[in-house]
């Protein structure tokens, strides 16, 4: 597996939360390690699901954070456009200036 240089960033509706896991561990091979965790979504695009968000102003979401090779970014892009093409997921990517493991 190559070094991953990139964390890759996934907003999605907590109701995706379960099958976004399942389909990133059946691309661990591209996914070197990936994180979740309960957000709150703001911004004029936020589309909320209840009037209770829409009163809030905030959106409950959850954040995944994908550490992975640049280079294969639009693969799991692609894979997740394929298999959610409904969804509403908002992603961008940061350079991932190091990693490693302290024992």
């Amino acid at each position: 597996m190559t070094q991953p240089d990139v964390c890759l960033m996934l907003v999605v509706a907590q109701e995706l939360e379960e099958m976004l896991i399942d389909i990133l561990l059946e691309h661990e091979d591209i996914v070197h390690r990936f994180g979740s965790q309960p957000i709150d979504a703001h911004g004029a695009r936020i589309g909320y699901a209840n009037v209770a968000e829409q009163v809030r102003g905030r959106s409950r979401r959850v954040e995944f954070q994908l550490l992975m090779a640049g280079d294969d970014t639009q693969r799991i892009l692609d894979a997740l456009r394929e298999r959610l093409p409904r969804a509403e997921i908002t992603y961008w990517a940061l350079p991932l200036l190091s990693y490693g493991r302290i024992n």
